[in-house]
């Protein structure tokens, strides 16, 4: 008794099926297909081999011909770490102009400041301490609590002096974001008034 053979499952272009008997199964393309489709399926495979050992050819000549190129991968790293410097150096420049601007700013402005109150520290000392003390000076007696008001507004004057004496300007620098803090303090002592 012989089976019923099936079609070749194959179709063109146009969609038009085989009408020849199918031989064995395509590894290909895992259709069923007669011999002649079968050989056809063949030759594409022989042709996408060529074009492979083309490749695998074209790869072969490049590892060939490739050589490590220490010279352009060094001028090319040297051209990236110049073009990173000559920021850098600019930010810095740019900041050190800046901040030697501020500086010249906030000294001109404590100059004025120590003036002022240098003169006032002055004016206690001579127009409340010394007339107070010639005051107690002139008396027969001496009150304890004249003494101690005296050596009170002394001492204020002296911290007024002190602080005169230090410089109220302070320079921070933070060297992970390359930015520098200058901060002016006021004069405390030296600008209250007894």
């Amino acid at each position: 008794m012989a089976s019923a053979r099936n079609l070749c499952q194959h179709s063109d272009i146009d969609g038009i099926q085989c009408k020849s008997n199918d031989y064995i199964l395509c590894p290909h393309c895992q259709l069923q297909l007669c011999l002649k489709h079968l050989n056809s399926h063949q030759d594409l495979l022989r042709s996408e081999l060529f074009i492979l050992c083309d490749d695998i050819d074209r790869v072969r000549i490049n590892f060939d011909n490739l050589i490590f190129d220490s010279t352009n991968q060094r001028e090319y790293l040297f051209k990236q770490l110049d073009e990173w410097y000559d920021q850098k150096i600019n930010l810095i420049t740019k900041i050190y102009a800046e901040k030697k601007q501020e500086i010249q700013i906030l000294c001109l402005k404590s100059h004025m400041e120590f003036d002022i109150y240098k003169t006032k520290q002055e004016k206690q000392l001579k127009d409340n301490l010394i007339k107070q003390l010639n005051k107690v000076l002139k008396q027969k007696q001496i009150h304890i609590e004249d003494l101690n008001k005296m050596k009170t507004k002394l001492d204020y004057i002296q911290k007024g002096l002190d602080e005169l004496k230090q410089l109220n300007i302070d320079i921070y620098f933070d060297n992970t974001n390359f930015d520098i803090n200058i901060i002016k303090r006021r004069y405390i002592e030296a600008a209250k008034v007894m």
